[in-house]
């Protein structure tokens, strides 16, 4: 954008335009999938009612367990033991909870979606902030990676999911800026890092356990960084206990978790996924091709063989400069030599922020897909914290080596190269969102509440196996 004064303008009408069609989606979500039902029932529920053999249950006692009644309060003593039974951290159950609190006597859509928008909201604001230190102010680029972000039919599918998962994409995207910033920066201070990184190590910790693996690749990447550097080693171990500190604090707060991760159901299923190798390309292309389909507009394969085609270009044109300069005099050799390290001062910094992305990403996209249910369309949420970091990725890969073979003669070309690509990629997002890309709006379960609408008074009979009464 060549009017600077222009940008916030653009960014802020882009937001309201995604905002609106967000609404727009939000609308037409008629049903709710049972882990969204769970999410109510498990925040507001008062007498913990389980199916009873040949016993009639009133209406307003299975209203009470989705809803919070007049004079209930928050209780988040009581949502935390329903998590502690379960297989999950409490502290996005205690914001649902506040948030029905706030409405008591009402169930609705409009409480979950809610809070999904506002972490949005704030993961889009994070993931502008984040390209704007890598790339050093970029504006094109921030742009487009707000607009791929923003237009994602996988992005919307996580806003209409009632669960955790944009809360957990927006502590993820925090952490890490918090990182990237301090990369950036050059220096690590108590208040401005550390403290930082261990409230928010506690903080995502409670949200749930896959920012487990979010953290482990981030805080080993950085960890060994830092100690393999000799003015740093020191830092190292502040940093890990600033880690080990957050995470230390979460198990005491909430010692549930140990059995949940070891010994609970999805423990135990995650670790078997794990450790079974003859699972591995299957679930890896499972979940690649969600990502191709979902986040990328199938375009996927195509801009991953373009980075791949220009750095292994860049590569062979710089090993080709070497040749070349063998042949020449000593002062070239010195010239090309300091042109060098100046260019490794400007960009180290830079570079180092995009190799630690990248880590973190595929570190965590590789165990989640090892490990998460393969539940067809619904696994997208599981990649959820990593959607944006992909689009980081590529835009800002793709954008930087087509910026290492511009000239002034073909600087118009390559432009146009990259903005053609994104536009294809934004295009297929646009159409997965008008095509039904979007998940978790159950449409056809209008019918279903008209029709129970009409026959409220009549008794329903439910029939349930008491192996499985979950």
């Amino acid at each position: 954008m060549k009017n600077k004064k222009l940008f916030l303008p653009c960014m802020a009408g882009l937001l309201i335009i995604q905002l609106i069609v967000v609404m727009w989606f939000c609308i037409q979500k008629q049903g709710y999938h049972y882990d969204e039902y769970y999410s109510y029932y498990s925040s507001n529920v008062t007498y913990a009612l389980a199916p009873t053999d040949m016993e009639w249950k009133d209406t307003a006692e299975i209203r009470s367990e989705f809803m919070v009644m007049d004079g209930e309060g928050l209780g988040f003593g009581m949502v935390k033991l329903m998590q502690s039974l379960d297989v999950h951290p409490p502290l996005y159950y205690y914001l649902l909870r506040t948030v029905c609190f706030l409405s008591d006597g009402v169930f609705s859509k409009w409480q979950g979606l809610s809070i999904n928008i506002l972490f949005f909201v704030l993961s889009w604001l994070t993931l502008a902030a984040i390209t704007k230190e890598i790339t050093g102010n970029d504006k094109k680029k921030i742009f487009t990676v707000c607009a791929l972000f923003g237009f994602s039919p996988a992005i919307f599918s996580g806003i209409m999911f009632i669960r955790m998962y944009m809360m957990l994409s927006f502590v993820c995207l925090w952490i890490l800026y918090v990182h990237v910033h301090a990369i950036m920066k050059g220096h690590r201070t108590i208040r401005g890092f550390y403290l930082p990184v261990c409230i928010l190590s506690f903080v995502g910790f409670h949200i749930h356990y896959y920012f487990a693996v979010f953290l482990f690749f981030l805080a080993a990447a950085v960890s060994l960084y830092l100690f393999f550097h000799k003015e740093s080693r020191k830092e190292s171990f502040l940093y890990a206990g600033s880690v080990l500190l957050g995470l230390a604090l979460s198990v005491i707060a909430y010692p549930a978790c140990l059995k949940h991760i070891f010994r609970g159901h999805r423990g135990t299923e995650a670790q078997d996924a794990f450790f079974d190798l003859s699972n591995i390309r299957g679930r890896f292309s499972f979940f690649f091709g969600l990502t191709n389909e979902y986040v990328f507009g199938n375009m996927l394969a195509v801009l991953l063989l373009c980075l791949i085609i220009l750095g292994l270009t860049k590569r062979a044109g710089r090993n080709f400069k070497c040749l070349a300069a063998g042949s020449k005099t000593l002062e070239l050799e010195e010239a090309v030599q300091k042109e060098k390290i100046a260019v490794k001062k400007v960009w180290n910094s830079e570079k180092l922020a995009y190799m630690l992305i990248l880590f973190v990403t595929l570190g965590y996209f590789l165990v989640v897909a090892k490990t998460a249910l393969l539940n067809a369309e619904e696994a997208i949420r599981y990649e959820m914290p990593i959607y944006g970091l992909l689009i980081i990725l590529v835009v800002t890969g793709v954008g930087k080596l087509l910026e290492d073979f511009s000239t002034d003669k073909n600087k118009k070309v390559l432009l146009s190269v990259f903005t053609g690509l994104m536009i294809l990629t934004l295009a297929g997002e646009i159409s997965g969102l008008i095509n039904g890309k979007v998940c978790f709006l159950y449409p056809q379960d209008r019918e279903n509440v008209e029709w129970a609408s009409e026959r409220h008074d009549e008794a329903v009979v439910y029939i349930y196996n008491p192996a499985n009464q979950w």
